[in-house]
């Protein structure tokens, strides 16, 4: 496997991704949308993972909302409405970011419902921007490529109640009133994104019973889920991966429970690959996908930013590496493109 990219400048040199990123004229960007609660955060980390920490920043909207938790409590605002948001003021940032500049990024506080004082954010090789409407089409011009988060009903709301009331130290009653509430803002004002995504993460409950001959027989840990991931094909300059499955293994008594599909398919009139897994990826398996990974990025395993009890071992962590893969496919493209013309696209105001 060549895990190497091909700098195309003048006295041609064969370099690892990490350092043509270094090199590039402007910062990547991304951008994940979705629900609160649904998972965006997580199913980034396969990017900072694979790149490293100090190649990754992340940007959250959530700081651009115009009121805090008791202002909103007293208007009966809900954040989703794109209208409780200072919209322009994310634009301006986003345009100051792909240039490359500095910008004061305003923090809201979730523990405490108030906002924070304004932190600088010198910006990354890769910048990820997270939020509700990170998506919306006047954005879109100023990202390299976005991924929206569909998680179930049940399973988001499971996420965000355990989530705003352990975590973040909410009321329970007042976190269950405020999910009834933001059900139909959520079809209305943020469903919608997800057909302008380059990449679409549905998270289901584990589906492996269904495929049982009578009775299932096996247990999957709590943090193991199906995973239904929609890619736009394309052909980025990506070297092959391999993963290796025992075969051996799926004859024993003590046999993983584990599917991984691939499925061509169509998507609001658009064509798309749909990967499913679900149950216990195999670990040798997910550990030799991500070192062919890291040769690829060039960064070295040890120092690659280990994933959360929650991530490690389960379809999480393999959905984290199928979405990081088409990015650094994307990031590989926009390289060869600018190393034989420095000059990168600008978006159209």
């Amino acid at each position: 496997m060549q895990p190497e990219l091909e700098n195309t400048k003048a006295g041609s040199v064969r370099t690892d991704l990490r350092t043509l990123l270094r090199q590039a004229d402007r910062p990547i960007l991304m951008a994940v949308a979705g629900d609160s609660g649904s998972g965006k955060t997580t199913h980034t980390h396969g990017i900072r993972r694979l790149l490293g920490s100090d190649m990754v920043s992340y940007v959250s909207l959530d700081g651009y909302h115009k009121e805090d938790r008791a202002t909103r409590k007293a208007s009966g605002r809900t954040p989703l409405d794109p209208r409780a948001n200072d919209l322009k003021l994310i634009k301006a940032h986003l345009q100051a970011l792909r240039a490359g500049a500095a910008v004061e990024i305003p923090i809201y506080n979730h523990r405490t419902g108030s906002f924070d004082p304004p932190r600088v954010i010198h910006p990354t090789p890769v910048v990820i921007i997270e939020g509700l409407h990170a998506l919306y089409p006047n954005f879109l011009p100023y990202y390299d490529f976005t991924v929206f988060v569909d998680t179930d009903r049940e399973v988001k709301w499971r996420w965000k109640f355990d989530r705003d009331v352990h975590e973040r130290g909410y009321d329970p009653e007042e976190v269950k009133r405020e999910m009834q509430q933001r059900e139909i803002a959520y079809r209305r004002w943020i469903d919608f994104q997800k057909t302008h995504a380059d990449v679409i993460v549905k998270v289901h409950e584990s589906e492996l019973g269904a495929l049982a001959a009578q009775e299932y027989e096996s247990r999957l840990p709590d943090n193991c889920y199906h995973m239904e991931v929609l890619i736009a094909p394309t052909s980025p300059p990506l070297p092959g991966l391999y993963m290796p499955v025992d075969f051996n293994a799926m004859t024993r008594q003590d046999a993983l429970p584990f599917m991984l599909a691939n499925v061509p398919s169509s998507y609001w009139g658009r064509p798309v690959n749909v990967v499913h897994v679900d149950g216990i990826v195999p670990p040798k398996a997910m550990q030799q996908l991500e070192r062919e990974m890291l040769r690829f990025t060039g960064l070295q395993a040890d120092l690659a930013p280990a994933p959360s009890s929650e991530e490690s071992g389960s379809t999480l962590r393999f959905t984290q590496l199928v979405v990081a893969w088409p990015f650094l496919g994307q990031v590989a493209t926009l390289l060869q493109q600018w190393s034989g013309d420095a000059s990168a696209p600008a978006p159209q105001q």
